[in-house]
């Protein structure tokens, strides 16, 4: 029984040192880890760009650590100027793309909404007024236009509430994280 005992106690003791420096080594790397992220905010802070990359005429940044979205980032594309636009594609926290996307086109002032329903197979396509801020129409995958039977169901109003939404937590995120406005980013 002491034995047994003894090898308990050893085993606990065991167990409380290793969870010991593993809590050290965890505080001891949240300093360096506040300090990147202060770099981090000083940078966006004089070039709203910084974290972006030149890639075949976009501005390109993956998001994978503050995305609004729950459990996903996003991949940001900006390409600037008269007939720009930006384009957020919904990443998986590693930084795979989804095939669910917004796109902000100014020059028809359009969020346009992507989004698959995998347990159904089928796609839907959301056009968002930005002038009016309210949802415009709604398509099918094959851009055969639904808003009618969506109204005629009763689901417009869920529609539109949830694309609404969608679009101000976008707009919020961006001015956030690159304190500018979406619509800034694309026309400066």
């Amino acid at each position: 029984m002491k034995k047994i005992v003894s090898l308990l106690l050893v085993l606990m003791l065991t167990m409380g040192l290793i969870a010991g420096c593993t809590s050290k080594e965890d505080e001891n790397k949240l300093p360096d880890n506040n300090i990147q992220d202060e770099n981090i905010q000083d940078e966006s802070n004089t070039s709203n760009d910084s974290k972006f990359e030149e890639k075949d005429g976009f501005l390109v940044y993956t998001d994978t650590e503050n995305g609004p979205f729950e459990e996903s980032g996003l991949k940001i594309s900006i390409k600037k100027g008269e007939g720009g636009y930006a384009e957020f594609i919904k990443t998986d926290l590693n930084g795979n793309e989804t095939v669910d996307y917004y796109k902000f086109d100014y020059v028809d002032n359009i969020a346009e909404k992507y989004y698959y329903v995998s347990a159904m197979g089928t796609a839907y396509y959301y056009y968002y007024d930005l002038e009016k801020d309210e949802l415009a129409k709604v398509e099918d995958g094959d851009h055969n236009d639904t808003t009618e039977s969506l109204k005629s169901a009763g689901r417009w109003d869920g529609a539109a509430e949830k694309t609404k939404e969608e679009v101000k937590i976008l707009e919020d995120y961006f001015k956030e994280q690159y304190d500018t406005t979406i619509k800034e980013a694309v026309l400066e």
